[in-house]
């Protein structure tokens, strides 16, 4: 178990490195791979394990910059120690790395996920919950409605939800609006 504070302070300090993305030159390996790769190698808990045995990163080059900076920046953050030497989370991150990191790309800038304090929360509460980890100090439900309140997904879809509404409104009052014009003019032209 680890506070949730104490993964916060620490994706709160990742260096100004993990920003950075180079262009995506083929046939060389690049910033991203470099860093996932020893990531991974790090939560196997030995680095002289095999590529093979470390998820293959043969879709990289179809990501997003902000896809991979945002995958960079969790790199950061499973480099704390508390990751470390647990080969059983390798597929959960790298399932939240790609797919939720994917879903959330087209929502935040991955600098948010830095320096905005609820995005930071949901990126750590995401990242835990992939690994089956409760916070210390929570229960699973307790964390579980923490994790529902910064849904960013969620979030937009309600926003989405909202918008279709007041659009709706919007084009009721509109014909509305059409209509009493319409029987106006036609009082005017009966007189």
């Amino acid at each position: 178990m680890i506070d949730i504070y104490t993964l916060f302070s620490h994706l709160k300090s990742c260096p100004e490195y993990f920003f950075q993305c180079p262009p995506l030159n083929r046939g060389q390996v690049s910033h991203t791979e470099v860093l996932l790769m020893d990531m991974y190698r790090k939560v196997h808990g030995d680095f002289s394990v095999a590529d093979a045995a470390l998820p293959t990163l043969v879709n990289l080059w179809q990501n997003g910059e902000n896809q991979l900076v945002s995958m960079q920046v969790g790199c950061w953050l499973f480099h704390h120690p508390f990751f470390a030497g647990k080969p059983e989370w390798i597929i959960p991150i790298d399932d939240f790395l790609n797919d939720d990191l994917e879903a959330l790309s087209a929502y935040v800038q991955a600098r948010e996920w830095v320096e905005d304090e609820d995005r930071a929360e949901e990126f750590i509460r995401l990242a835990l919950n992939r690994c089956e980890v409760t916070p210390a100090g929570e229960t699973a439900l307790e964390a579980a409605d923490r994790l529902e309140a910064l849904d960013t997904l969620k979030r937009q879809a309600v926003l989405r939800g909202s918008q279709a509404s007041y659009d709706r409104i919007r084009e009721i009052r509109r014909k509305m609006a059409e209509q009493k014009a319409r029987e106006a003019a036609n009082v005017y032209g009966r007189e």
